[in-house]
């Protein structure tokens, strides 16, 4: 990284840090108030857009007419970055609700924010805790708010799509939500799991066709939903991000 680079890294990562820092002190006095939903999604919406101005990442979303005469779906994503969180606050149209792992709750006042927000933490290590966190999705769909699950339960290592788990099919057969697979592209190239710095790039929310709800709990039923979701979001990787098993 070159002196300009740094000096621009280390500009646009404090202009990050108090961006956060300020959204993330609203929420939590939205929360000591106890503020209704709307108030959070609309604070997550412009924390993500002025994040992504900040970082220099810019989005270009295909396929918003896949979502056209829904109430409220469940987003099935591709998950690469840290960065993916913002870029699908900032581009998807509706209210959503992302599970998230519980240990992002460390991360000093955005972990406190999301901790204090409506997103569903998940702790996949607690069966328990992580059926409760499915049941919570369950009533958030149910009530018209939508919700993202990254299904592989944590960040690509190298950017290409991994193997799905289980749960965000359990929750489309328990909420009879429909389906919504998003590829997402580029922002592994932003900042991949392995890396502590970022660079201002380019990325594509690829919006894929809508899957049925399934109207019945069926393990071999969600175990076909996952395989074609995992499918759709495959086909529309580039091939550097598809799983090598298909290459």
């Amino acid at each position: 990284m070159g002196c300009t680079s740094y000096i621009g890294f280390v500009a646009r990562s404090l202009a990050i840090i108090l961006v956060t820092i300020a959204y993330s002190t609203l929420t939590l006095l939205g929360f000591a108030c106890r503020l209704k939903h709307e108030f959070y999604f609309s604070l997550a919406k412009q924390w993500s857009s002025a994040l992504l101005y900040c970082a220099g990442v810019t989005v270009t979303i295909k396929g918003l007419d896949h979502l056209q005469g829904l109430d409220s779906r469940i987003y099935i994503v591709n998950h690469t970055s840290y960065f993916d969180i913002p870029i699908l606050l900032a581009s998807l149209p509706d209210n959503v609700r992302i599970m998230y792992r519980r240990n992002l709750e460390k991360i000093p006042f955005l972990g406190w924010s999301m901790k204090a927000s409506p997103f569903i933490a998940i702790d996949r290590d607690d069966p328990r805790n992580a059926m409760k966190s499915i049941q919570e999705a369950i009533g958030a769909v149910q009530s018209g708010e939508s919700v993202i699950v990254f299904a592989e339960g944590t960040r690509s290592k190298d950017g290409r799509l991994g193997l799905f788990k289980r749960g965000a099919f359990l929750l489309a057969a328990r909420s009879k939500k429909p389906i919504i697979p998003i590829a997402l592209i580029g922002a592994y190239t932003i900042m991949p799991k392995s890396g502590i710095f970022f660079k201002p790039g380019h990325t594509i929310l690829s919006i894929q066709e809508r899957f049925p709800s399934l109207q019945q709990e069926d393990k071999q039923a969600e175990k076909i939903l996952m395989d074609a979701v995992h499918e759709s979001i495959r086909i529309a990787l580039p091939i550097d991000m598809q799983p090598s098993t298909h290459l």
